[in-house]
């Protein structure tokens, strides 16, 4: 009787000190996950839209991602998969659209994109339509841009690829580098150019 009892009080011990054991090992696996790793970020958010407005109130940037990661520390922004809206202040209307695989801000306001870059002009007959690359940096303070990449750009009559960019997207212009080669459409350009001449007619 008295083995019995024993045997049925070391097995109520070993459940019990197994059950301790596994409360102590989730608390502690808890507290680690509570503990931030050096380098992981303090937010981390998905399908995130934010709207950005400058110090005057008015639109700059609206963007949306599958995945937002902030950094408080190095005060920098990760997107995976961003869509982004970038707005002509003045005006206060959408005028480019920027898509990437991946993208970051860093805190002096440089957006970095990298992985199927597409820059398009939401702003009919405009000048410059868009601008494909792997790589491009946006000042989203001055709108200057700037890559190292092989760049493929099309506007109103032209088509131009090459390597390395510079330019600036208020302005509408973007300058190739290097290989540069330029595809005309005189017929575009043609039109264009009546367009924008005056009436004979008009002007008497």
């Amino acid at each position: 009787m008295n083995i019995r009892l024993t045997i049925i009080l070391l097995v109520i011990a070993a459940i019990l000190g197994g059950w301790y054991f596994s409360q102590q090992h989730k608390e502690n696996h808890d507290l680690a996950d509570l503990i931030k790793r050096e380098g992981s970020p303090e937010y981390v958010g998905q399908q995130i839209s934010t709207m950005v407005y400058d110090l005057k109130g008015k639109p700059q940037y609206f963007a949306k991602a599958q995945e937002i990661k902030r950094f408080e520390t190095t005060e920098r922004t990760e997107f995976l998969k961003p869509l982004l809206d970038l707005f002509d202040t003045e005006k206060q209307l959408k005028q480019w659209q920027v898509t990437a695989d991946i993208a970051e801000i860093t805190k002096d306001k440089m957006l970095h994109l990298k992985g199927n870059v597409r820059i398009e002009n939401v702003e009919p007959n405009s000048r410059l339509s868009f601008i494909e690359t792997e790589e491009l940096s946006i000042n989203l303070a001055t709108y200057d841009i700037s890559s190292d990449s092989v760049v493929k750009s099309q506007g109103m009559g032209f088509t131009t690829t090459g390597t390395g960019l510079t330019g600036n997207l208020k302005k509408q212009v973007a300058t190739l580098t290097k290989d540069v080669k330029t595809y005309l459409e005189p017929t575009i350009i043609q039109k264009t150019k009546k367009q924008a001449e005056p009436s004979s007619n008009a002007a008497q």
